[in-house]
């Protein structure tokens, strides 16, 4: 009996192993790490200014500190492989694997990237707008192609949701920091809450822009593959992991955010 304990032990303990082996490799083929330096890099700038609006004069070194703190990008992708893994726990990534470490998937992944570097620039932002806005016409495979992607995988729905979510968590760090002390936390979420549709419009002007900038430089036939990928099971398994890995992620940074200057505004109350 003892033997065939340790006999799945050691079977558990492998498979395990192959998992997370299987994981870090996907990680990398997705180029996630790349996708968090961007992510607190453009966050972090942005956060910096927050004082000019939010608490003129008061922020100083300290507001540097717990930006630079808050943005970190080591930690964060630690956060992010534990909410990913988690959710891909049950999930084969073979599949995953074969498409996005083949030539391929890496130069799609590629473009993600250098597109989303580029929209660090809101400039760029505005001439793939544009540029999405004639591709019906000019573009007319490549656009709907980016609607079937956008739409296979519930991208406007779920970057609405967790703009509202993000906004929601700012507003709540900085009300237990002692900001906004005359409303309550329930108003404060409301009024996160509000204005749905202009948040809607923007969400999804951006998300199409961006994918217009992405898959622009690939054929017909290869974004075809890549939105076949995503209607899998284990396509769409990795569309949720992604999503919630990067929703709790900048969820959690803004709550800090939040309370981090809440701290300051809060005295400015005063």
């Amino acid at each position: 009996m003892r033997l065939l304990s340790a006999a799945l032990a050691f079977f558990l303990l492998t498979a395990t192993t192959v998992q997370a082996s299987e994981f870090e490799r996907l990680m990398v083929a997705l180029k996630m790490d790349e996708a968090v330096d961007i992510l607190t890099e453009e966050g972090g700038s942005s956060a910096l200014d927050l004082e000019e609006s939010m608490f003129p004069g008061m922020g100083g070194p300290t507001w540097v500190q717990d930006v630079e703190r808050i943005y970190d990008a080591a930690p964060r992708k630690v956060q992010l492989r534990e909410e990913m893994a988690s959710m891909l726990s049950e999930t084969d990534l073979e599949p995953l694997l074969t498409f996005f470490e083949s030539e391929m998937g890496q130069r799609i992944m590629t473009l993600e990237i250098s597109a989303r570097r580029a929209f660090m620039d809101p400039t760029m932002e505005d001439v793939a707008t544009e540029t999405f806005a004639d591709a019906e016409e000019t573009r007319p495979v490549l656009h709907a192609q980016v609607l079937d992607f956008t739409e296979i995988n519930g991208l406007i729905d779920a970057n609405v949701e967790g703009a509202f979510r993000t906004n929601a968590a700012f507003a709540i760090g900085a009300h237990e920091a002692g900001a906004f002390a005359e409303m309550s936390v329930e108003t404060l979420i409301a009024e996160m809450w509000s204005g749905d549709e202009l948040v809607k419009a923007d969400v999804t002007s951006w998300l199409y822009a961006f994918q217009m900038t992405a898959y622009a430089p690939l054929a017909s036939e290869e974004l075809a593959v890549y939105i076949a990928i995503s209607k899998t099971e284990e396509g769409q398994a990795l569309n949720a992991a992604i999503m919630g890995g990067f929703d709790t992620m900048l969820t959690d940074m803004s709550y800090e955010l939040g309370f981090a200057a809440g701290r300051f505004m809060s005295q400015q109350e005063l």
